[in-house]
């Protein structure tokens, strides 16, 4: 399972104020806590500082390697220019884009990034057409045609990541069965690619969030997600995921459950 950091996010108002204010420290410690609860990768978006996006964005990882952390990075930007000044300035190695879509303007943006860095790339189904579709079956659709012209430009599976479109169940009870069919129509047709999503995005609105998040988490893993953008600080959560991956058989001896009950509750 792929884990990657959602807490360094502009959209959220402590993290855009720490942004704005060049707060190195918040930074630091965002970023130190997430890592430390297993993140993998951690996300970083800066869009909402507009048209500081692409310095703000490299200042934000700057401050985070200046740490002397051992990062990986998602770099959560529909602009392509802000990804490019990031990529070209900084030796980043491990990236993953965040993302591509089948737009026109997208897709024509951000691929040549992930052919001349090599990076990972986030596959999200929408199209000019249609936008965001709220059908496992339009998602599934969408999502293949994306994974396909992404594999005829030379991209692996194991670097695309299918985003299957979390959303909130506060204004459609239905989506989140639609999104599990979507991780299961994808897991069965692309073995090989990763499939992901922003956890949190399905208890938005709603009371007892982690509640949700834990249910679901456990439920998109059994059908196929092996990736995910969650609050790693969590411990609710962290437990939550080892539970999961325990009863599906992905912890043998449950050595990874009894480590992290031990180190979130002992």
């Amino acid at each position: 399972m792929i884990l990657i950091g959602e807490k360094l996010n502009s959209s959220i108002p402590s993290v855009f104020r720490a942004f704005q204010e060049n707060n190195a420290e918040f930074v630091k410690t965002a970023a130190k806590q997430q890592l430390e609860g297993g993140a993998d990768y951690l996300d970083v978006n800066t869009a909402a500082c507009m048209k500081d996006e692409p310095e703000k964005l490299k200042w934000v990882i700057e401050t985070i390697l200046a740490a002397g952390s051992d990062v990986k990075f998602m770099l959560d930007s529909p602009n392509a220019k802000a990804v490019e000044y990031v990529l070209e300035s900084l030796p980043l190695g491990d990236v993953i884009i965040n993302s591509i879509t089948l737009e026109s303007e997208r897709f024509n943006s951000m691929l040549p990034l992930v052919l001349k860095y090599k990076t990972r790339i986030v596959a999200l189904p929408i199209d000019d057409d249609f936008g965001m579709p709220e059908t496992a079956e339009k998602r599934f659709e969408l999502a293949s045609v994306l994974i396909e012209r992404l594999r005829e430009n030379g991209v692996k599976d194991g670097d695309i990541f299918a985003d299957a479109l979390i959303t909130t169940l506060g204004t459609n009870s239905e989506s989140g069965a639609e999104t599990l069919k979507t991780i299961r129509l994808l897991r069965e047709k692309y073995p090989e690619i990763h499939i992901t999503g922003g956890l949190s995005n399905v208890s938005f609105g709603l009371p007892g969030r982690a509640f949700i998040d834990s249910a679901f988490l456990t439920a998109a893993i059994t059908c196929g997600l092996d990736s995910v953008i969650m609050n790693t600080v969590k411990p609710e959560l962290r437990m939550a995921l080892r539970a999961a991956l325990l009863v599906n058989g992905s912890d043998e001896y449950c050595l990874n459950y009894i480590e992290s009950y031990r180190g979130n509750y002992e």
